[in-house]
């Protein structure tokens, strides 16, 4: 939650922080956006109450009514580590501070009914006066306080590919709170559910109206993550708080470079959120990281009209099956279902945003320049940012966060484009935009088709049995004219 304001402190030291000082704390205007603050929160909140302070969830989203805290952001924190002088960090300086990889502890001082812990990548711990705070693994989660002020620290390991303390939102010190808005786990039914599936983090922006159709910034995760690995981006937290954007970070099943059943329960949990909350769905779009990117390619070009944009950071475009993925694609045919590369036709009516850094050796930016040629060579929108410097990690993804939301919230997918180009590479990919076909065996399907003129032309039509169109398909009214090769194959629904 980013609904909150924060408490400002004059006048203190760093090194009366590291001593203890005890200080009273003067409640800042709710507008203030003041960088200097303290270590201790008051438990006294200055945010007005909204509907869902009363625990009560509007009608549709049930599922996503939590415990929260309602109260004052910690912004002032001690930084340690074995061995090395504490250091006075504030919460802003945080995301851009590098920081070795190694044990860290971040510590401040509350007080107040309750604690909300956010989430930090590579939190290993919380603790209370020396003693363990019980909570989940992973996500954010709430913890009661005692009366009077305590000693609160959060031990984290960080990592190579993150280099930094990345926390997607300040602790926060108040009273208890039941809402919908800000982060929850949202559960639902999947047949994957005995491999992490039926599970996804969704993130609602402060006073958001269930009701009303919003903007939803899809997040699939790289190797190794999981539904909370973009929860620790504050600057990915704040923009979609901002803006109004719903987050959805959904379950890649584990390692799995997306294939078929982890794509799958992508659209699973989107449809899931759509039966919580009111949904735009010419305004939902997808990124992610590494193997997030890859993924976020694969399906959006696998599922081009259900997506607005499609951001990758430092993603594959077609996989070598002599190396890792030997495992998930045992041969040529089974990674040809994955690659974005051999689906880049269908990206006429997504625009595809390729962000890799010069120096990644993990995925080499060989890969998206290969997608970045093809896209241009199409005609296609592409944007592809070269970053020299940098390589496979966390802070090229900070980067360029904030604006990958403002995308999301401005993106908008067409209903019935005039011209559907559309390669179909497993059965289950049978068309978009109102065109669906109907393969005409194993291999690839392929169709290039247009309205025009009042009539539709099929400029290519390749392993097609049947051409069906939805009425308001290309533009043109039902039982229009049909030209072109395959011409026999159309008709309308």
């Amino acid at each position: 939650m980013l609904h909150r304001t924060r408490v400002a402190l004059a006048g203190l030291t760093a090194a009366a922080l590291l001593a203890g000082i005890a200080v009273a704390l003067p409640l800042a205007a709710p507008t203030s956006t003041a960088a200097s603050a303290t270590s201790t929160a008051s438990a006294t909140s200055t945010a007005s109450a909204t509907p869902e302070d009363s625990g009560v969830a509007p009608p549709l989203a049930k599922g996503l009514l939590h415990d929260d805290v309602e109260g004052q952001d910690v912004t002032l924190f001690t930084l340690s580590s074995p061995g090395k002088p504490r250091e006075v960090v504030t919460f802003d300086e945080l995301p851009g501070k590098r920081v070795e990889p190694g044990f860290r502890v971040l510590s401040f001082t509350a007080e107040g009914a309750a604690l909300y812990v956010p989430w930090c990548g590579g939190r290993r711990g919380a603790s209370m006066d020396g003693a363990a705070l019980s909570g989940p693994a992973t996500g954010p989660f709430v913890a009661a306080l005692s009366p009077g002020r305590h000693d609160i620290s959060l031990s984290l390991e960080v990592s190579k590919y993150e280099r930094r303390v990345a926390c997607g939102e300040a602790p926060r010190v108040g009273t208890r709170a039941r809402r919908t808005s800000g982060f929850s786990t949202m559960t639902f039914a999947s047949p994957s559910s005995a491999r992490g599936g039926g599970q996804a983090a969704v993130f609602l922006p402060p006073g958001h109206d269930v009701t009303r159709p919003c903007p939803v910034l899809v997040g699939v995760h790289p190797w190794n993550g999981g539904i909370w690995t973009y929860g620790q981006y504050t600057e990915l937290v704040r923009e979609a708080a901002r803006l109004g954007v719903v987050l959805l970070h959904p379950s890649g099943l584990g390692n799995s470079l997306y294939v078929a059943e982890a794509e799958a329960e992508v659209l699973r949990a989107l449809e899931a959120l759509a039966a919580q909350i009111s949904i735009d769905r010419q305004r939902v779009s997808i990124w992610g990281a590494s193997m997030g990117g890859q993924g976020a390619t694969t399906i959006g070009l696998h599922r081009p009209d259900r997506f607005a944009a499609i951001t990758s950071y430092f993603g594959d475009a077609r996989f070598d099956i002599s190396t890792y993925v030997r495992s998930l694609l045992p041969d040529e045919e089974a990674a040809h279902r994955v690659n974005p590369l051999d689906v880049i036709d269908n990206a006429r009516h997504v625009p595809v945003w390729l962000i890799h850094g010069e120096a990644d050796s993990t995925s080499p930016i060989r890969q998206s320049e290969l997608l970045d040629r093809a896209l241009r060579d199409r005609g296609y929108a592409v944007r592809f940012d070269r970053v020299p410097g940098m390589g496979h990690e966390g802070r090229l993804v900070a980067r360029h966060a904030a604006e990958i939301v403002r995308q999301a919230s401005a993106a908008r997918a067409p209903r019935f484009p005039a011209r559907v180009t559309f390669r179909s590479v497993r059965p289950e990919d049978a068309g978009a935009y109102g065109v669906a076909i109907e393969r005409a065996d194993r291999g690839d399907a392929f169709l290039d088709i247009e309205g025009r003129d009042g009539e539709v032309r099929v400029l290519s039509a390749q392993g097609v049995r049947a051409i069906l169109l939805t009425p308001g398909a290309l533009g043109v009214p039902k039982g229009a004219k049909v030209t072109g090769p395959g011409e026999g194959l159309v008709r309308w629904r």
